[in-house]
């Protein structure tokens, strides 16, 4: 929603000592001279408190000067005065969803709503109740608003707070009113087919597509575009013409990305998600960078990207730190993930500190579940390194027995097999992890 301040309103005759003060308040609030403006009208307000028109521009002059504390005060003080005006409780839900209060700016907007059922105030108050959770509240408020002679926008927006309150089907008759009304709302047609997808309708979805492809024209078709390619089995011909129409449609150039991402090509995603980035730096945008900034062996820029996403880059920057030997930081980042990967990683983590029982802990159940013989072979290696023997050589050729040409796991084997007193077996176990490519193996039969 736009948020919008009223200007101050026309001067009124017969104020001969404070009318020519009034109007040099207001030429300074006009030619953008703000902070002097505030002045003036704080200097009225001095002499005359019941003054409507300054205490709307003091008001307005705080907002513009970015002053948004003391804009609170002043279109609170406006309320108290003028109990039954509008402006004031409009303007002061205004300033406190600028103050990140949406619960006080919708305690504002009501007041205003009873005032005075302006669409705007409606859209103000259904505005702060979304942004404080309150979706389903949101949506009613539109609903009691709605009028006939309510805007096409305020249609759009009643539709999008139901879907935002997870009232789909109620959405759709309203989205139909207002394509019936102008086929040309990308908009509209957009959040139709996002409804009629997730009821399960998806030839319907992209039919409904189709049609307002046909109505809409010039950057606003790039939205319908990637509404298709995110329909379709093979979306880059629909997201490249969405961003060759849009350039700063910063969803399709995401999905672009994170579909070569998907086909393998890292370097070829690199691109559009950089172009996302740039637009909106979300954190979804930075992790699926760092992806592709892991792949391409490039650690510093996946730590940074990995950084960027928050709490969900926590393991991508975790294998980032590692890979750049930062191994206490990478062991702190994976303590609270608990996906298998990074309780992996963890594991092996814990092993490469010399803490082998902990690692044995942390990989035993992983294995156990998934019977992966990565983790096997770490499990096996933290075995050996607890000089558990007899247990790391059962698991390790239980490993082997499913990866065959594992060569850590035939090193560990070697090892553990060497301090049973075995030795023409270890060195067989040896000699198979050389041929591998184990350096280790190779050490330690002198080749």
């Amino acid at each position: 929603m736009t948020r919008r301040f009223f200007p101050t309103i026309l001067l009124l005759a017969g104020l001969a000592s404070g009318q020519v003060s009034l109007e040099g308040a207001e030429a300074l609030l006009k030619a953008g001279r703000y902070a002097e403006a505030a002045a003036a009208y704080e200097e009225i307000l001095s002499r005359d408190y019941r003054l409507f028109a300054a205490h709307l521009g003091l008001g307005v002059a705080l907002v513009r000067a970015g002053r948004l504390e003391e804009a609170r005060f002043a279109f609170d003080q406006m309320t108290r005065v003028f109990p039954d005006r509008y402006e004031g409780f409009y303007n002061l839900g205004q300033v406190y969803l600028r103050l990140g209060k949406p619960q006080e700016a919708a305690e504002a907007f009501s007041k205003a709503v009873a005032l005075n059922p302006t669409e705007e105030a409606y859209l103000g108050l259904s505005g702060a109740l979304a942004q404080a959770g309150r979706a389903g509240e949101a949506a009613e408020a539109l609903k009691r608003g709605l009028a006939p002679e309510r805007s096409l926008a305020y249609r759009l927006a009643l539709a999008k707070a139901l879907y935002a309150a997870d009232r789909r089907a109620e959405a759709v008759p309203v989205l139909y009113e207002v394509l019936n009304r102008d086929a040309a709302q990308a908009e509209a047609w957009d959040l139709l087919a996002r409804i009629l997808a997730e009821e399960g309708l998806k030839e319907r979805a992209l039919r409904e597509v189709d049609r307002g492809l046909k109505a809409v024209q010039g950057p606003a078709r790039a939205r319908l575009l990637l509404r298709k390619a995110l329909l379709s089995e093979n979306p880059d011909a629909y997201l490249e013409e969405a961003l060759a129409l849009d350039p700063g449609l910063w969803e399709a150039a995401y999905a672009l990305g994170q579909r070569r991402l998907e086909r393998g090509d890292a370097r070829g995603a690199l691109e559009p998600l950089r172009q996302a980035y740039r637009i909106s730096p979300e954190p979804q945008v930075a992790l699926a960078l760092a992806a592709a900034y892991l792949r391409l062996r490039d650690f510093g820029n996946t730590y940074r990207y990995a950084q960027e996403a928050g709490p969900s880059g926590a393991f991508l920057r975790a294998q980032a730190a590692y890979a750049l030997g930062r191994k206490e930081e990478a062991l702190a980042l994976v303590e609270g993930v608990g996906s298998p990967e990074a309780q992996a990683l963890r594991g092996a983590l814990l092993l490469e500190l010399g803490r082998a029982e902990e690692a044995a802990a942390v990989l035993r159940p992983l294995y156990q579940e998934a019977k992966d013989p990565e983790v096997g072979a770490n499990l096996g290696a933290a075995l050996v390194a607890a000089r558990r023997f007899g247990e790391a050589e059962l698991l390790l050729r239980e490993v082997l027995a499913q990866a065959p040409r594992l060569a850590p796991a035939w090193y560990n084997l070697g090892l553990a097999l060497s301090a049973l007193g075995r030795e023409a077996e270890a060195r067989r176990a040896l000699a198979r992890a050389a041929e591998l490519g184990s350096a280790e193996a190779k050490a330690l039969l002198g080749r």
